[in-house]
């Protein structure tokens, strides 16, 4: 059987007479549906109205929930249906399915997407106990890992170590044709000029070597921090910096543009750290957001020969002589 299979939404699977693998499917999807649909008999016809039964739910906001027995799962699923509160999802997509029967025991792995009915997206990696009954096969256990979920107007994207987009959000998405520094070429996100895509591939990679649990929680554990930081790409024509935020969660690489707020808060520590003077902490925020000396004036109102004193000074405090170099050294603290 090829493991990786995709699924919409919808109710069941084609049922495969004497094929248990796609009976076992077509099971979990139709659970999924009914919980979407609010059905509870249909959803409780998933399940083995049993003790053993065990649901086990785990996401970064609501920490972990285990409930045991037929009984508790049972009173617990037809609160929720019935003050419609459970599952606000409206499309699905299920993958990567595995597996693995032995008698009358099968236990499953899939990795699910969905979306809300307010654009939001997110993914859960799932596991299934099943057993085979005079009925069918039926739920025994259900476990879900569920990430943070993408939350809308956020541009952000997720890619592997090479760079390939494994998800985006939609406003990532109508930004990035239009983007001044980021575009996507066969699927893989390229910076816009060469010198740019080399320093954006390094940063990809190197934040690929924090995706497995151990790598990354070691880090996190030798910096007091999770692995989050502006990665400088190079100066842009105006004379200002290309920069993207780059973090590593739940097993991928994200790729930031809306940098704003963490170039302020940034710079709000490197004010103190380098002693810089107010008038000088806003240029040097300006040339961070892309622009040079010039749109740093005519945003500051101030002459440009004012906004290169300022550089000057800038330069002098941090020990750098590039614009690439200062911003690289500010964002670096806090």
């Amino acid at each position: 059987m090829n493991p990786m299979y995709e699924l919409s939404g919808q109710s069941a699977l084609s049922r495969i007479d004497g094929d248990p693998q796609a009976e076992i499917m077509a099971v979990i999807c139709d659970e999924t549906q009914a919980f979407i649909d609010d059905d509870y008999a249909a959803w409780a016809r998933c399940w083995l109205q049993s003790e053993q039964a065990t649901m086990i739910a785990v996401t970064s906001t609501t920490g972990v929930d285990a409930t045991y027995g037929w009984s508790a799962i049972s009173t617990e699923m037809q609160t929720v249906m019935n003050n419609g509160y459970g599952c606000d999802m409206v499309t699905y997509e299920n993958s990567d399915w595995r597996i693995h029967i032995a008698e009358d025991v099968a236990w499953v792995t899939y990795r699910q997407f969905a979306t809300n009915r307010s654009g939001e997206s997110w993914r859960s990696f799932e596991t299934r106990f099943l057993q085979r009954q005079s009925d069918g096969w039926k739920i025994a256990y259900c476990a879900f890992v569920g990430q943070e979920r993408a939350i809308t107007g956020q541009r952000v994207l997720s890619v592997d170590p090479k760079g390939q987009m494994l998800w985006a959000s939609k406003d990532a998405l109508a930004a990035i044709a239009s983007h001044p520094i980021l575009t996507l070429s066969a699927g893989r996100l390229r910076a816009r000029r060469l010198d740019w895509d080399k320093a954006l591939q390094a940063a990809i990679s190197r934040a690929g070597k924090f995706h497995n649990f151990y790598q990354l929680r070691h880090f996190e554990d030798e910096t007091g921090g999770p692995f989050r930081y502006p990665a400088v790409l190079g100066e842009t024509d105006e004379g200002g910096v290309a920069v993207v935020m780059v973090s590593v969660r739940d097993g991928v690489t994200y790729i930031d543009f809306d940098v704003t707020q963490t170039i302020y808060c940034k710079l709000t520590v490197a004010q103190a750290v380098f002693g810089l003077s107010d008038a000088q902490t806003k240029v040097a925020q300006h040339i961070a957001e892309g622009l040079g000396p010039k749109g740093a004036a005519e945003k500051l109102d101030i002459s440009i020969n004012t906004a290169r004193t300022h550089l000057t000074r800038l330069y002098e405090k941090t020990g750098v002589n590039s614009q690439a170099a200062l911003v690289r050294i500010l964002l670096s603290v806090g």
